[in-house]
């Protein structure tokens, strides 16, 4: 069997760069093993993908703008080249934070209060909104968790301010929901097993979902009913924001039980600490039979 003509695109020049080699390398080698015709591209600019012949088709494992903005979801489209994942308008709605949770909120799914601002050196603690539980920074545009940070106090926020890697961008301001972590990978229209999120500095960082050796990702201990809710929440959530074939639901459930959506991930990590194959893994699927399913085309 000759298998499919694959291209994986990976690499990118954003933050996430290193992340998204790990994740296009481990996709490359399965594909391989599936017995699929398979070449790795490192994607430097958008402009390389000319090239491809409308015979193959495209494993998006690039994370950050390139890959989860929808710019490259559009291109590929227009050049008649088909690829796995969430076309330009799921991308889109999801890419940028603020514009996914305005989606949420406007089809009933709880997410936490918000605001934005595109100068955060110059805007003030904002205790008025926040006082309660405090909040978090982190930039409308990028994943894992870079430039993101737990804020209590205006001391905090006058330090954080000045140390953030790329203050020069558009920040979602949101409040911090005390509780337990989730996440929820849906692939093809359902959802793996909910994983629970413990990391031992208290907060899912880079540094605990990249590097950290004590992070705890479990199986999510809940009553069969809350399962089910997280998962109808997680599946609801992938609906409205038109996402297609796999995506990752990170939740908060706050001390009375009530669950909100964080993010949705359109091009969720696949390296060994990655959360989809966890969740793969712990529902009974090999990261190969994971790569299968994403490419099989029913």
């Amino acid at each position: 069997m000759s298998g499919k003509k694959i291209i994986v695109l990976s690499g990118g020049t954003s933050a996430e760069r290193e992340v998204s080699l790990k994740s296009g390398s481990q996709i490359h080698s399965a594909l391989i093993q599936l017995g699929h015709q398979v070449e790795l591209e490192d994607l430097l600019t958008i402009n390389q993908i000319n090239h491809l012949k409308k015979n193959v088709e495209v494993f998006i494992a690039l994370h950050g703008f390139e890959g989860e903005s929808g710019i490259l979801q559009d291109k590929l489209t227009n050049l008649g080249i088909d690829y796995f994942g969430s076309n330009a308008q799921g991308c889109i709605n999801t890419w940028n934070k603020a514009n996914c949770k305005k989606i949420l909120i406007e089809n009933g799914i709880n997410t936490p209060k918000f605001l934005t601002t595109k100068n955060i050196k110059a805007m003030e603690f904002p205790s008025d909104i926040f006082l309660k539980n405090g909040f978090y920074i982190k930039p409308s545009e990028e994943g894992s968790s870079i430039d993101t940070f737990a804020v209590k106090s205006n001391e905090e926020f006058k330090s954080l301010k000045q140390n953030l890697a790329n203050p020069e961008r558009e920040f979602l301001i949101e409040e911090t929901i005390n509780g337990r972590e989730f996440t929820v990978s849906v692939l093809k229209g359902r959802c793996l097993a909910p994983l629970e999120i413990i990391p031992a500095s208290g907060m899912y960082d880079y540094h605990a979902k990249y590097i950290a050796e004590d992070t705890i990702i479990q199986k999510a201990q809940l009553e069969p009913d809350q399962i089910k809710l997280l998962c109808d929440i997680a599946l609801k959530a992938c609906t409205v924001c038109e996402c297609k074939d796999w995506a990752r639901v990170d939740v908060m459930q706050n001390e009375d039980g009530e669950f909100y959506v964080l993010e949705i991930n359109t091009v969720p990590g696949m390296t060994d600490h990655s959360l989809f194959p966890a969740a793969a893994k712990i529902s009974g699927l090999s990261f190969n039979e994971l790569i299968h399913e994403i490419i099989s085309d029913a």
